[in-house]
């Protein structure tokens, strides 16, 4: 009786037998294990023996299969049923697209306070239409004839079916590939929660609507999960007891570490976020890989996690002209050329992988996309490895599937020749829970190459069916004749061949060509000229003029001595015989040393939009979590003497999220540009943007919508975090169960508390004095107003309130609440008694910040020395951080700038840039650096333009997925936004 099945009612088929032997085989029993003319004995849907000397039981049925290798059968960890919807996209955070897309229009919530709800309808579920994680493929699986059938063409004979949409998907089910019932097939209800960092589209409107509000609502989700248990857990009585909700019950399996999570990032950076949540979270994990692995190796090893491996490698646009070839973009040939490769990188780090046809607009191009892996360095072994025992593991079932051994499910991958890795074998047949499924076969053969099934029909025999189990025996037959040489084909040329005086010019010739030019990578490493470019433990710098920006002011033929991360000493005539080893000398005759410059308003480096712009409050979203090490305005910024950045959350909220102050450590992983111990900040925001001026009616749709409203707003939100604060306490004098962890109130607890600073963006005097009044009845200091057009106006309240200015240099009249903007405001608020600095909110603007801090001289008359402050010790005073940047003493952190001449000359550059004491810009390797990457492209342009030429301008030959990988730049933005709130980006 076959497996899960009960008697049967009058009028079905007989079942068919139960016992089998497949005799004969070349059996992969698992990788690097091989049994040659092995028979396997199957009894009631499991393998009951497999060996060479095994014999056939009397009452089995005997499958001859001399010449077939057999394999455990293949398992996919991630398939849609009934959906064709991509991989989520990691375009818009990619690190080299650096889009940092800021569009305030996007997504605003219809309710104060909240995003989009659920329908009352729906009651005892999450509020979040994203977040869904009830929802169980299990109860919803469809069987699909076309989806199955396809699969098991590949080899595949169970799989995983994956939720679509959504930040927390629900459950994934692993089926059996065949054709029994439903309930019959699933294997396993409950494989992976699916978590996917994929933000609400901009016609829904809802949080989350950015990369970092997406990352916010899955870990108040689990924080909420955990609380919810723990109510449960804690009640004392029915007062206690919290309400059903569904949702959050559904995730007590992952909390308690019974479901492991699968995390869909979409990008490389959020793999090694992905990772860091998991820990933080207490999960199990595995990643669903981005394809882009290869950029940063160290960052997937670093995640800790298995990763599930789509073969969507990116193809080839087809470009009209061969001048368009100029417009492609070196990072988008990089990935191209990379992609092959991303496999073997992910084992040779040390990472477990699991290979998937997810993502793949034709799956017939899995195999042919495994070829170009296995011919970019993925072992057989491995590769054998990521079908059968690594996804048995990851999902929880190496004890039923994975290897061919005694007791485990019956699902076999068989194929006609040696090895399923030589591309012109074929699946021939699949065993699932011990019946037979024999695949389909081309019925058009090339000249020469007559298929299976051709030979088959000319030796009078029938062709099996495809769906149907079959349990006639194998019959062997010899291969056709070849026609003798010199024979005419009169038949059409195939699809997808050339004539060439007459003759046929097969697709798969070219096929092997372009493997051939695929198999060798010209594309070298975006880590390559990254990092310090010199580290040596000690350095002097001699005779130049150093602009301390501290007590000792300007000194003209001074040196500069630096040992390991730290400044020793600043002086003339200094000492060195005290040093360890003998210092790097730099002759600084008729330069300059300054301190690193410090722009403390940038959105320079972030992922996914830098604005959360769906919810009037954003304070629980991190600036942190998207922190985009891959820019290349970390270069340029760089090259501009800039060495640290405040990275900020967007204007379209009162309330934003929270900053994150960062080094320029150019080519180190996101977590470590992160300036430690350098205290918290959070974005604050008034004025046209957060009432949605100018948005247009579609957009208009959050609270507060006038400047009244904002400061409502604020202080309500300032009332909530008080009383949340209370309910620690409370809890933490009298004991108990504590109350739920909200990170919204968290942070702007932390901002009451005085762990947390406000860097308030402003331009109006009437908008300044109310949130110094503001911030005054609730016992906050404003540690910055950014912009602070208007600030001259109420300069002597800013000194007295002791709040910073950062504002701009010489910007004025680009919307209306900036036309009293005067570029004197630096200048003038400086002679009041305000700290002053100048900021960029803009990346081009940054690469010049020694020239916006010399327009306090000319406009104002501003101090030389001063107007060198403005961007470097009086930023890093109002980030808190002057201790250790923003002037040149002893026992700072060694990061400074080397001019051709005065950092306040128009015509002077930055010679080198030092971060921590390593040297991570030398203005002469810029150009060496140029030239490598003009040479590595022309050499890129050379091989893709070879491989279309081989293609035939458009033949499959490339890989199906990713078509628009190197077609035209994104479609024009949502214009009737002010010119400013497009900058933020």
């Amino acid at each position: 009786m076959a497996p899960g099945s009960t008697f049967l009612a009058p009028g079905y088929r007989p079942l068919p037998p139960g016992v089998h032997a497949l005799t004969g085989a070349r059996v992969v029993v698992k990788p690097g294990e091989v049994l040659e003319k092995a028979t396997i004995v199957i009894r009631d849907g499991r393998i009951e023996s497999v060996g060479t000397n095994a014999t056939a039981p009397a009452d089995a049925r005997v499958w001859p299969q001399s010449g077939r290798t057999i394999y455990a059968g293949f398992i996919d960890l991630c398939v849609v049923p009934g959906s064709t919807n991509p991989p989520i996209s990691g375009a818009a955070q990619e690190p080299a697209l650096d889009t940092n897309d800021n569009d305030l229009t996007a997504g605003v919530a219809r309710f104060f306070g909240t995003s989009e709800q659920r329908p009352l309808d729906r009651p005892g579920v999450h509020e979040l239409e994203l977040i869904t994680p009830e929802y169980r493929v299990a109860l919803n699986y469809t069987p699909d004839k076309k989806t199955l059938s396809g699969l098991r063409e590949l080899g595949f004979t169970s799989a995983v079916m994956s939720p679509a949409k959504g930040l927390l998907r629900g459950t994934s089910a692993l089926v059996a590939l065949g054709d029994a019932q439903r309930e019959e097939t699933i294997l396993k209800p409950d494989v992976f929660h699916h978590a996917a960092f994929e933000a609400s589209s901009r016609e829904e409107r809802a949080f989350p609507m950015s990369l970092m509000g997406a990352i916010a609502a899955i870990r108040q989700a689990f924080f909420d999960a955990q609380y919810h248990f723990a109510s449960k857990t804690n009640a004392m009585d029915a007062r206690q007891r919290p309400l059903f909700n569904a949702s959050l019950q559904a995730l007590e399996s992952a909390v308690n570490k019974e479901v492991p999570v699968c995390f869909e990032p979409g990008s490389v950076l959020m793999v090694e976020r992905a990772g860091a949540l998991g820990r933080e979270l207490g999960l199990r994990c595995c990643i669903l890989a981005s394809g882009q692995e290869w950029r940063r190796p160290e960052l997937a090893r670093a995640a800790g996690a298995g990763f599930i491996v789509p073969l969507n490698f990116p193809s080839l646009a087809k470009l009209p002209d061969e001048a368009d070839w100029e417009q492609v973009k070196l990072d988008a040939l990089r990935a191209w050329d990379w992609a092959p490769e991303n496999p073997a990188i992910l084992r040779s780090n040390g990472c477990e992988i699991a290979l998937t046809t997810y993502g793949l607009k034709e799956r017939k191009d899995f195999r042919r996309n495994l070829q170009l892996a296995m011919d970019r360095g993925l072992s057989e072994d491995d590769a054998l490895a990521a079908l059968t025992t690594v996804p048995a593991k990851l999902c929880g079932m190496a004890n039923e599937l994975g290897t061919i051994e005694p007791g485990k499910l019956a699902n076999l991958t068989i194929i006609d020749g040696p090895s399923y890795f030589d591309p012109d074998t074929k699946v021939a047949e699949s065993w699932i829970n011990g019946r037979v499924y024999r695949e389909p076969v081309a019925t058009t053969a090339l000249p020469g190459r007559e298929t299976p099934r051709a030979v088959a029909q000319a030796a009078g025999e029938s062709t099996p069916g495809t769906e149907a189990p079959r349990e006639a025996p194998e019959k062997t037959v010899a291969p056709a004749a070849a026609a003798p040489a010199g024979t005419p084909d009169k038949s059409p040329a195939p699809k997808g061949t050339s004539s060439e005086n007459g003759s046929a010019k097969p697709k798969e010739k070219n096929r092997e060509e372009l493997r051939l030019l695929h198999r060798a990578r010209v594309a070298r490493s975006p880590l390559e000229g990254r990092g310090p470019l010199v580290a040596p433990a000690s350095v002097l710098i001699s005779g130049a003029t150093v602009w301390t920006c501290g007590p000792q002011g300007r000194l003209e033929h001074a040196d500069l001595l630096i040992e390991g991360s730290r400044i020793q000493a600043v002086g003339q005539g200094l000492n060195r015989s005290g040093l360890a080893t003998e210092p790097l000398v730099i002759d600084g005759k008729g330069m300059h040393v300054t301190p690193g410059l410090i722009d403390a308003h940038s959105h320079t480096a972030i992922l996914g939009a830098v604005n959360e712009s769906s919810l009037p409050s954003s304070a629980m979203v991190r600036i942190e979590d998207v922190v985009n090490s891959e820019t290349d305005n970390l270069h340029q910024q760089l090259a501009g003497g800039v060495t640290a950045v405040n990275l900020l959350h967007g204007s379209a909220n009162p309330i934003g999220g929270q900053s994150c102050l960062i080094k320029l450590r150019d080519g180190l992983a996101p977590g470590r540009l992160v300036f430690e111990g350098a205290p918290q900040g959070i974005k604050f925001a008034l004025g046209e943007n957060v009432k949605q001026a100018g948005w247009g009616d579609r957009y208009v749709t959050r609270f507060p919508q006038t400047r009244m409203g904002v400061k409502t707003f604020i202080a309500n939100r300032f009332e909530a975090a008080r009383q949340y604060l209370q309910a620690w306490e409370t809890h933490a004098a009298k004991g108990g169960p504590p109350p739920r962890r909200d990170l919204e109130l968290e942070a702007l607890g932390e901002v009451l508390q005085g762990k947390r600073w406000i860097h308030c963006h402003a331009y109006r005097q009437d908008e300044i004095l109310m949130m110094l009044r503001l911030a005054e009845s609730q016992g906050i200091r404003i540690a910055t107003f950014d912009h602070v057009l208007e600030g001259y106006k109420v300069a002597d309240e800013l000194a007295r309130h002791g709040a910073g200015a950062t504002t701009f240099s010489d910007w004025w009249a680009y919307k209306f609440e900036v036309y009293d903007a005067i570029p004197y405001n630096g200048s003038l608020l400086r002679d009041r008694g305000v700290l002053v600095s100048f900021n960029s909110d803009s990346s081009e603007l940054a690469r010049r910040l020694n020239q916006e801090a010399a327009k306090a001289v000319k406009y104002g008359g501003t101090d030389e020395i001063e107007a060198l402050k403005f961007v470097t010790l009086n930023p890093a005073k109002q980030l808190r951080v002057d201790h250790r940047v923003g002037s040149l003493e002893p026992g700072k952190d060694a990061d400074f700038a080397i001019w051709s001449g005065s950092p306040l000359g128009y015509s002077s550059v930055c010679l080198q840039t030092w971060v921590d004491g390593k040297q991570y810009f030398e203005r002469a390797k810029a150009a060496e650096r140029g030239l490598r990457l003009a040479t590595e492209r022309e050499a890129l342009v050379a091989k893709a333009r070879k491989f279309t030429r081989l293609q035939g301008g458009g033949d499959d030959a490339g890989a199906s997925a990713g078509a628009d990988l190197l077609s035209a730049p994104r479609e024009k933005e949502f214009e009737g936004i002010d010119r400013h709130c497009l900058e933020e980006k």
